[in-house]
């Protein structure tokens, strides 16, 4: 029985590293090169939790005699040799303080997909190597419409704890939940601090099936003004619900001069123009010249709380109308926030990248919106 229990733990492991390694190298673009052992590390990981759990289930064999026959029959060089392919990749190198930072990534988990993921910290700092990035706002998603299931404030605080130089949680509560077990003020005040005492800066990435000043996101803004925190929202008509010219973010912004808004989502960078209709705050990358009168600069223009995240389309937003883009960047320069919305290995092109590229910019527009913008408002020295 142990030779048996040996041998299919050997085979198991074996054709998962084979797959592991085979899935690991495929993932990984020209465009996004991450460290090739890093992530095989992590499908080896995978592997043999996957084989033993395979294993345990269909033989009953102490985990400890499993193991033991496991080291007997060579696993662990089978795992060394695997990873020793990876010797000769090159070493990233980390990030200069000039870097970018990035106002918008995310960590997911394994059920993510195989092929998407999971964005586990390690694999996320070589990303962020390979793109010099210094720094990244790393943020939860738990409204259950705002992902594929949630990224919960608690995962991204302790994901981000051994990193805390590099990788800066938010964190984010459900306002339908102050309708339920946080209907007082100061019962939300009370988790927002403790939240800022384990290490979160910002609160986001907002997004409930809500109008944008619905009375239940209203009292959470509340919360959020007198802790001090900014919030990052996503608007589109399935996520903090507004009407063409942003009247319902225009109230927010009026009623909480004080609180930090940051603007994100199809919906909010389609208000870069004017003449829109409702359906045109669902379009994600919309095509041709800017119309004048968009509601980012009137309400940028009457509010100097509002920011804007150049996250997803925002980079398409400046750079489908090159005079519109480069006059848009040079004038709100101290109100954009460089992002890129990161949160899947099968992502590719990034044209946020390109904004310098194309937009040539003098050096002080180019720091404060690559980084400094978003420093001086998470107040990191």
């Amino acid at each position: 029985m142990a030779g048996r229990v040996a041998l299919a733990s050997r085979q198991c492991f074996s054709n998962r590293v084979a797959l592991a390694s085979r899935q690991c190298f495929s993932n990984v673009g020209s465009s996004v090169k991450i460290s090739r052992r890093s992530l095989l590390a992590d499908r080896v990981a995978l592997a043999s939790r996957q084989c033993f759990s395979k294993v345990g289930s269909d033989v009953k064999v102490s985990r400890r005699s499993l193991l033991a026959g496991a080291v007997a029959g060579g696993l662990s060089s089978l795992c060394r040799s695997a990873l020793a392919e990876t010797e000769a990749a090159p070493r990233q190198t980390r990030p200069t303080r000039a870097g970018y930072f990035d106002i918008h990534v995310h960590l997911t988990q394994e059920w993510f997909g195989r092929d998407k993921g999971p964005v586990t910290a390690d694999l996320l700092l070589h990303w962020m190597d390979a793109h010099d990035i210094a720094q990244a706002a790393v943020l939860p998603l738990v409204s259950p419409e705002a992902f594929w299931y949630p990224i919960t404030t608690d995962f991204v605080l302790r994901e981000c704890r051994e990193h805390a130089d590099r990788l800066v949680p938010f964190c984010a509560i459900d306002p339908r939940t102050l309708a339920t077990h946080l209907p007082e003020k100061q019962q939300v005040v009370d988790v927002l601090r403790r939240y800022v005492e384990a290490g979160a800066r910002g609160f986001g990435e907002h997004k409930p099936r809500l109008p944008i000043d619905d009375p239940l996101s209203m009292k959470l803004y509340e919360a959020c003004d007198e802790v001090g925190l900014p919030v990052l929202f996503h608007l589109d008509n399935q996520a903090n619900i507004d009407k063409p010219g942003l009247p319902g973010l225009d109230r927010v912004l009026t009623t909480f001069p004080n609180l930090t808004l940051i603007g994100h989502g199809k919906g909010w960078w389609a208000s870069i123009a004017g003449g829109l209709m409702q359906l045109d705050l669902h379009v994600g990358y919309p095509q041709g010249r800017i119309a004048p009168g968009g509601a980012i600069d009137a309400l940028m223009d009457k509010h100097r709380n509002l920011y804007a995240d150049l996250s997803s389309s925002g980079a398409h937003a400046l750079l489908r109308d090159p005079e519109f883009g480069h006059a848009f960047l040079l004038r709100r320069a101290d109100r954009l926030l460089f992002g890129t919305d990161f949160y899947d290995l099968e992502q590719k092109a990034f044209q946020q990248f390109e904004l310098f590229q194309r937009h040539k910019v003098p050096d002080d527009v180019r720091a404060s919106i690559s980084s400094g913008n978003a420093r001086r408002l998470l107040k990191l020295a």
